[in-house]
């Protein structure tokens, strides 16, 4: 089982979207996977369509219990695990939800407390192929957490001055989490929101491959669609089942066929 993290401490740079399209495109092509939604903000469940729970007596609201705080910081601190996950789009997922933001403050006073997710996800070994965990865009608890469960990370980094800026302090980031998980990688540098019609978006890509190349592979880019995008996220569904013959489609395909070429994992 890979657990790989998207993480960057920027918001607004395609984290969550790659998540759930990456995610998406895993199970399509025969993966078993699980998402795991550690942001408060819960953009992930949401853009999967996923607004309830059925435990088997009726639809229900999603409440802090579905979500990955049972496995930080549940009552039993002997029995920290993650609930049963949601079905969503051939994925299964932890959802997330606004009061999962409480375990900021509390996990410091935990006993290997930004562990607990890493140890909460052994069990499921043999149940997944891939877990992808969205973490908040931050440098808080959750994002350490997050990043400490993982063995690899993907940077998703959008094609502009900001977006290389980001990336040093993203990179900087992962030396302190490997303190913690020695074992910690960067698998992939995604790149976002091109846009080959701008001199700034291309010079951006070519700074990017020139200094940063050499840390892990770039990614083909993703092209900046500012109508395909949130069109697939208010209907709920990844953009490869919203739009199948979009180019962009086409591009996240791509994207995760390097993805498994850097893990050194062929399809299923």
């Amino acid at each position: 089982m890979k657990v790989i993290t998207f993480f960057n401490h920027a918001g607004g740079v395609g984290k969550t979207s790659s998540v759930r399209d990456v995610g998406f495109t895993l199970a399509h092509l025969g993966h078993r996977v699980l998402l795991v939604d550690a942001d408060p903000q819960a953009n992930l469940t949401d853009w999967l369509g996923v607004r309830s729970v059925d435990r088997g007596d009726g639809p229900r609201e999603i409440t802090l219990d579905d979500t990955l705080y049972p496995a930080i910081l549940a009552d039993d601190g002997a029995n920290l695990a993650l609930p049963d996950p949601v079905r969503a789009h051939g994925l299964d997922l932890i959802p997330g939800h606004l009061d999962v933001a409480t375990i900021e403050p509390l996990l410091p006073g935990q006993l290997m407390g930004v562990m607990r997710l890493k140890e909460a996800l052994r069990p499921l070994a043999d149940r997944y192929d891939f877990v992808l965990i969205d973490p908040p865009p931050s440098l808080g608890q959750l994002s350490a957490l997050s990043v400490i469960a993982a063995q690899q990370v993907v940077v998703p980094v959008p094609a502009s001055g900001k977006g290389l800026k980001g990336l040093k302090t993203a990179v900087q980031m992962l030396g302190r989490f490997r303190q913690a998980n020695p074992d910690l990688t960067l698998a992939l540098i995604l790149v976002t929101q091109y846009n080959d019609t701008t001199n700034h978006s291309r010079e951006s890509l070519a700074q990017l491959r020139a200094g940063f190349g050499h840390l892990a592979p770039i990614s083909t880019p993703l092209t900046y669609r500012p109508a395909l995008y949130p069109d697939s996220q208010l209907h709920g569904e990844p953009l490869p089942l919203y739009s199948s013959r979009s180019p962009a489609t086409g591009e996240i395909l791509t994207v995760t066929n390097q993805l498994l070429a850097a893990l050194g994992v062929g399809h299923a």
